[in-house]
């Protein structure tokens, strides 16, 4: 970062040094503008610019714009207390108290106290009054919108918030990164957050923590209050009666199965999630559905004979174990011998 500055600040000294360079003879205004002084410096207003050193290239009009700044340059200020406490260079405040306490570098604020409590926080863009007023370390930061990321504090970076309010005073993410949210009001129920993607006009009002979260559509994410990580919700406070909502989604009907027989249907690749479609599945369910029905039915039919079968050998048995009785006593019987002597 600090390689890459100093070839910028040497470049953009070459470039306005060629200009100063000029002939002689070029003309200028008559009479010169006032608050022209050493160093590509302009200052016009009430203690504007009071203690600056040896910084250049620094441009501050309103009443104490830059007043602290000694050694910064490539700073501009536009506006009461603009960069009012600044030590950082290559910043942009443009509007009343923007970028008050900055220390930090390459930051822009368009907007009353934009950035106002900015310290050492870095490549924060602010556009709108009290825009990111809370940052004071993050890094990366953008909010466009009045109050846009008001709340974001506590060196939370690369957060992009987009609506007059998201985020807002008071509410809305104070700690956390990478998350987006666009939309009048997003925002406002989530403190803490990384990795979200919020849109839609008070998407995300209630849930106090996301983690890696996708909420789209307005007022998604609103009317409950739970903690909720790797969640997608896309619409889901729509209308659930029969025909009272419509979904439409693109690129289903590239990706198909072929359709031999029956209704097609939307299919999911278990494999990569992927939405297709395919042909219905039910009437073979059902094929297979009767062929059970008929296979039951048989073993059914089975078990009917089987018990006929048991009887008939029950009563086989019985007969001969009566046969077998009748045998017996005929052999136990006693025998009459005649003696004719």
């Amino acid at each position: 970062m600090k390689t890459t500055t100093k070839i910028i600040y040497a470049a953009f000294a070459a470039a306005t040094l060629a200009c100063f360079g000029l002939s002689p003879g070029t003309l200028a205004v008559t009479p010169a503008p006032d608050g022209g002084y050493p160093n590509l410096t302009t200052a016009e207003g009430q203690n504007a610019l009071t203690d600056l050193t040896t910084g250049v290239a620094n441009t501050a009009l309103g009443a104490y714009s830059m007043f602290s700044t000694t050694t910064g340059s490539f700073n501009t200020a536009v506006g009461a207390g603009a960069l009012d406490l600044n030590t950082g260079d290559s910043n942009t405040a443009v509007g009343a108290a923007a970028l008050l306490f900055n220390a930090g570098t390459q930051n822009t604020a368009v907007g009353v106290d934009g950035l106002g409590l900015n310290t050492t926080g870095q490549s924060n863009a602010a556009v709108g009054a009290f825009a990111l007023y809370n940052n004071t370390t993050g890094v990366s930061n953008t909010a466009v919108g009045a109050f846009a990321g008001f709340n974001i504090s506590d060196g939370s970076s690369a957060n992009v918030t987009v609506g007059t309010g998201s985020t807002t005073s008071g509410l809305g993410i104070t700690t956390g990164s990478g998350n987006t949210v666009v939309g009048d009001q997003a925002g406002l129920g989530i403190s803490s957050a990384n990795n979200d993607t919020i849109i839609g006009n008070n998407a995300g009002g209630n849930p106090l923590l996301l983690n890696e979260c996708i909420y789209i559509g307005h007022n998604v994410g609103s009317g409950f209050s739970a903690l909720e990580s790797n969640t997608i919700r896309i619409g889901d406070n729509l209308p659930t009666t029969a025909g009272a909502s419509q979904c439409f989604i693109g690129g289903i009907l590239s990706h198909s199965t072929p359709v031999t027989s029956g209704t097609p249907v939307v299919t999911i690749d278990t494999t990569t999630g992927q939405l297709g479609w395919g042909p219905d599945f039910s009437s073979k369910i059902a094929e297979q559905h009767k062929k059970i029905e008929e296979q039951q039915a048989s073993i059914n039919q089975l078990k009917s004979e089987m018990q006929v079968m048991v009887a008939q050998l029950k009563e086989q048995a019985a007969q001969i174990q009566r046969v077998s009785a009748q045998l017996e006593l005929s052999k136990r019987a006693p025998q009459t011998v005649l003696n004719n002597q």
